[in-house]
């Protein structure tokens, strides 16, 4: 499961979300029966085959980046992926809201 950074043919209103990208596999795929270990798709999985090492996933003494999400269970978390977020780096909560499309122009040219 994986994402072209900016628009690709398949997709191309996305906003670089992973966890929309997991949602649409779920849809698609049906990774949700079981859920199993389908969430490594769009977190370590990515971080391994990138050789990000300790990336994708939380362990003693690794960086704290990670994203806490409201929802309850996987139901409620794949049926508002836009809703309450929380973004950590590096330990910290983040700016939480979206930037302006003008500001991300510089990111997109490739």
């Amino acid at each position: 499961v994986a994402r072209v950074v900016g628009s690709d043919p398949f997709y191309a209103y996305g906003d670089l979300d992973m966890l929309e990208v997991y949602r649409m596999a779920t849809r698609i795929l049906h990774f949700d029966h079981p859920v199993g270990d389908w969430p490594r798709a769009v977190a370590a999985t990515p971080a391994e085959v990138m050789r990000l090492d300790g990336a994708g996933t939380l362990a003693a003494g690794g960086s704290a980046d990670f994203i806490v999400f409201k929802g309850r269970n996987w139901t409620e978390l794949l049926s508002r992926p836009e809703s309450d977020r929380i973004v950590v780096r590096e330990g910290r909560a983040i700016e939480r809201q979206l930037p302006d499309y003008a500001e991300l122009d510089e990111l997109m040219v490739g």
